[in-house]
């Protein structure tokens, strides 16, 4: 556990909306995102919102400050947000690739 809060900047799958976060372990912003936004913590990770890393204890004292993570519930799945542009690109010009997002 981190003796100094890290903070980082949350959002939802599903939500346009994100939030500034600080906690001293990755369960503990994790906790603190589901209770944000209302979502269960059962079944709940965070993934790098970048490249779609999940995070772990081992792995969370490495990610800057600041960093933006994506919350993701049960079933859910984020390949990060070059990924989902890129998709979405391909979807304007007519592409018939799958989506970068599953839920």
């Amino acid at each position: 556990m981190l003796q100094k809060p890290k903070s980082v900047k949350l959002r939802a799958l599903r939500s346009p909306r994100k939030f500034g976060v600080a906690g001293r372990s990755c369960q503990e912003v994790l906790r603190k995102g589901c209770l944000r936004f209302q979502l269960p913590e059962r079944g709940s990770r965070l993934c790098l919102y970048e490249d779609g890393t999940e995070l772990t204890e081992d792995y969370f004292p490495s990610v800057p400050d600041n960093a933006e993570l994506v919350l993701l519930t049960s079933g859910q799945a984020w390949q990060g947000w070059f990924r989902h542009v890129s998709q979405d690109s391909l979807t304007l010009l007519g592409s018939s690739c799958p989506p970068a997002l599953a839920s």
